[in-house]
């Protein structure tokens, strides 16, 4: 199911998560308050003494297990900055919105939103006319260990990430789910060509409301909506692009009606930073910000680079095989009614290692490494993109100097560029 553009937008917020788990505590503590204010004192009677709780222990209960929420909170947002500080200089600033928008990591913030408030709220309920506390207590104890185990979790959590090798494998997992949400289509009829006439007469514009990074294209909305009111549109973005306020991003052939251009604006959503929704381009730009931080001199981790334009290796696989030029959607009596030009092969290709290339020049492993990679894609991919990888290739080798290599990197480059003739001449 392609993701609503609600969803991403809440998604990127901190604050959503922790208020929702806040919200239900609140809701809990009420709804348990009241039940157990239908326990009649008998209960209390011959329940066994050592179940049962005074006011003043109760009090000395709920004040230590505040303390040690509030600490293993403490301990939980140290590590969230120790991680995004380890992202930020060791791996690429890009990818500290795939830590914060963890599910684990929300989840477990949220966990101990809920117990604080959840202790908090018992402490003010308690009364010194009580004698005896059964449940709340109980419960109490079970909402600690639960946030001792998310802790014990989001500890785990966060030495996974910032391994690197579980850095490259989640954005590569993500980039793949991205792939297969740019491309597919459940309730669209796209072509790649269009053979019938296109709609003439001047077209009206529609500007930008507000800058930033286009994150999500709502087809399905906007093909409804041109439908609707017997309009044709044409996309003048792609997702990813950076818009400026008042930029034109849509025209169209109007009809008799002027409709709300409001509401076409509305299935854009444009926000402070790219989002992986829609924007494959985006996350293969981590794997290939993580290889150049990888090959630089301050870092100097070659292996780190390899391991990334190898998986960028089996994206760009992926993509020559769900790769479709769907650029004209239809309605479902087949009339036109949205143009969107898709991006090439060629750009994904170029993107993924033209900076690579000129920042590892000077390494035949890295070099040699993104030959192995065209030969991948070559072995995996469909053969219509070949054209394309014969280019790049002969665009890598101009950067390597063959002249000054020693004999056994002479060999060792040699030996990637006869495979990739060889597997290209066979496909």
């Amino acid at each position: 199911m392609r993701q609503q553009k609600w969803y991403v937008h809440l998604r990127e917020k901190f604050w959503f998560m922790p208020s929702i788990y806040g919200i239900f505590s609140l809701i809990s503590i009420s709804i348990l308050s009241y039940l157990i204010s239908f326990v009649p004192s008998s209960f209390y009677i011959h329940a066994p003494e050592k179940l049962l709780i005074t006011s003043s222990t109760a009090n000395s209960l709920y004040s230590g297990l505040i303390t040690a929420l509030l600490t293993m909170t403490s301990v939980s947002f140290s590590t969230v900055m120790v991680v995004l500080t380890t992202y930020a200089t060791q791996f690429t600033p890009r990818a500290l919105q795939d830590f914060m928008q963890s599910r684990i990591t929300q989840h477990v913030l949220g966990i101990f939103t809920f117990g604080i408030i959840f202790t908090f709220m018992n402490l003010l309920f308690v009364s010194p006319s009580d004698t005896n506390h059964l449940f709340l207590p109980m419960i109490m104890i079970a909402v600690a260990i639960v946030c001792l185990g998310a802790f014990i979790l989001f500890i785990y959590h966060s030495t996974k990430y910032v391994q690197v090798n579980h850095l490259i494998g989640k954005i590569r997992n993500d980039a793949s789910q991205a792939i297969e949400e740019a491309y597919r289509l459940p309730h669209l009829t796209a072509y790649e060509e269009w053979n019938h006439s296109f709609p003439e007469g001047e077209t009206q514009v529609v500007h930008a409301h507000r800058s930033g990074y286009t994150q999500l294209l709502e087809l399905e909305n906007i093909v409804n909506w041109a439908t609707q009111h017997n309009l044709t549109i044409k996309s003048l973005i792609q997702v990813g692009d950076y818009i400026h306020k008042n930029e034109p991003i849509f025209e169209y052939w109007p009809q008799d009606a002027e409709p709300n251009i409001d509401e076409l604006r509305s299935f854009l959503l444009v926000g402070n930073e790219r989002s992986n929704a829609q924007d494959i381009e985006f996350s293969m730009q981590k794997l290939v910000d993580i290889a150049i931080r990888a090959i630089s001199p301050s870092i100097n981790d070659p292996h780190t680079a390899l391991n990334c334009i190898n998986r960028l290796a089996a994206l760009l696989a992926e993509i020559s095989i769900r790769h479709e030029s769907h650029t004209y959607f239809v309605d479902n009596n087949d009339n036109l009614r949205f143009i969107l030009y898709p991006k090439p092969f060629a750009s994904y290709l170029h993107r993924s290692f033209f900076q690579i290339r000129m920042y590892g020049k000077n390494d035949v492993s890295v070099i040699g490494g993104c030959i192995d990679a065209l030969t991948v894609v070559a072995q995996t991919g469909k053969d219509t993109v070949r054209d394309d990888l014969l280019s790049f290739a002969e665009y890598m080798k101009e950067a390597m100097d063959e002249e000054n290599l020693s004999s056994w990197d002479h060999d060792y480059w040699k030996e990637r560029i006869h495979k990739f003739d060889t597997i290209l001449s066979g496909s």
